[in-house]
């Protein structure tokens, strides 16, 4: 006998890809015991102290101060990649501070520059181009072929596309 637990992650919601044919329901079913949903960094801004000291925990052999505009830039950053973004931002300044301040230079030039824009979830990105399918259908009076070359895409991933929206040509 064997007795085994899963621990996995995703980013994707895994009812919608099931709901399109990209993942198994009986093995989300088999996976689907306690959900934990956590919310990217960028919306737990007040984890963000937190997480800093417990991975200059982790890293820092000796005491660490960071100036004014370091502290401002970490945390007006808005940390697409998460934690581990934030774990190689600290071992980066952590490498290059040698008198112990983390200064704003000791840091990705882009924590200096103005947040990015926030990038489109996987479902914005899906309605976009199911959207652009629909229209590009209608253009194209269902030609497929032509569709494909409008999209700069081959044809066989239109088809799946179609199947994925449950369009039909």
């Amino acid at each position: 006998a064997v007795d085994v637990r899963v621990i996995s992650a995703t980013h994707r919601s895994l009812e919608q890809l099931v709901a399109r044919d990209e993942f198994r329901d009986d093995l989300r079913a088999r996976l689907g015991g306690y959900e934990l949903t956590l919310p990217a960094l960028r919306e737990r801004r007040e984890d963000l102290g937190l997480l800093i000291a417990a991975l200059l925990k982790r890293h820092a052999k000796a005491p660490v101060r960071f100036s004014v505009n370091a502290a401002r830039a970490l945390f007006t950053w808005d940390w697409p990649r998460n934690v581990r973004e934030l774990e190689k931002v600290l071992e980066r300044a952590l490498a290059l501070a040698s008198a112990g301040t983390v200064e704003l230079e000791h840091l990705p030039p882009e924590l200096a520059s103005p947040p990015p824009a926030r990038r489109p979830s996987e479902d914005e990105l899906d309605d976009a181009r199911r959207a652009e399918l629909e229209r590009l259908l209608k253009e194209h009076r269902g030609n497929v072929s032509a569709v494909a070359r409008a999209m700069g895409k081959a044809r066989m991933q239109i088809q799946r596309w179609l199947k994925r929206y449950g369009l039909d040509a």
